[in-house]
């Protein structure tokens, strides 16, 4: 519990010391690397944060916190998350692949497309590897 609260703590302080080095190095560095200095920093930020709340609220309560951890190790919340992330990741890989086309209708560079081609068939092997995987263990 102690560990995850400095964990948490943590990522709240390196979250705010990366968006202050954003505001502080306005001038000294690009718009790119300040943008992305400032969305992980507030992503970091909030992510400590909304973590610690939760810590808190699980120590306050620890009978939701008991029934919270039961619901999600349940079978079958578990298969319907699966199944979810299986589903988006079919809907995902489609979608590189439309993105790929439009990119080739809109004359984008060459390597936009090989990029989302390369992904789509990173995917396909990694499934295909996966499910093999799977059956010799199960």
């Amino acid at each position: 519990m102690k560990g995850k609260k400095a964990l948490y703590i943590a990522f709240i302080v390196i979250g705010l010391c990366f968006a202050a080095a954003a505001l502080i190095l306005w001038d000294a560095i690009s718009n790119s690397l300040g943008g992305a200095l400032m969305g992980s920093g507030s992503g970091m930020a909030a992510i400590g944060l909304t973590q610690l709340l939760m810590l808190r609220l699980d120590t306050k309560d620890p009978a939701q916190a008991r029934k919270k951890e039961i619901e999600v190790n349940d079978e079958r919340n578990v298969a319907i998350r699966r199944r979810a992330k299986a589903l988006s990741g079919d809907m995902l890989q489609w979608a590189v692949i439309v993105a790929a086309w439009v990119s080739l209708g809109f004359d984008a560079p060459l390597w936009v497309t090989v990029v989302a081609i390369l992904t789509f068939v990173s995917k396909s092997v990694l499934e295909v590897y996966l499910v093999a995987r799977y059956q010799r263990e199960m």
